[in-house]
């Protein structure tokens, strides 16, 4: 009988499968799997971002990379009470004689930053 098999989760081949048969099966599966783990990761953006909507906290950029989101929002001193104790700095950088940093929390695997000015 050809064809695949699992074997603890993973596909593998049977000996009596053709070799073009099963290239074409392992890129279908690697393809299936690259769109999943897509899927996956706009739906975790989109249900942050929702989450800031409903709270009134406003976005001003969504940047979607390879394996990684982040939604930038505007300062407010509502973020603080939201992510207490869940958040961190990232950056510090001098612009003038003003200091700016960069925090960011984790809300739904998807990184949400904003910059205050002090």
């Amino acid at each position: 009988m050809g064809g695949m098999k699992r074997f603890a989760g993973e596909l593998i081949a049977d000996a009596t499968e053709d070799p073009a048969q099963l290239a074409i099966r392992l890129i279908y599966q690697v393809r299936c799997e690259r769109l999943r783990k897509l899927s996956r990761s706009l739906d975790e953006v989109l249900h942050a971002a929702t989450y800031l909507l409903n709270l009134g906290v406003k976005i001003t950029r969504v940047v979607y990379e390879r394996d990684r989101a982040v939604i930038t929002v505007e300062s407010t001193p509502f973020l603080w009470r939201l992510f207490a104790g869940d958040c961190a700095w990232r950056q510090r950088r001098l612009e003038g004689e003003t200091t700016i940093y960069t925090w960011f929390a984790v809300r739904y695997g998807t990184r949400i930053e904003w910059e205050e000015r002090q």
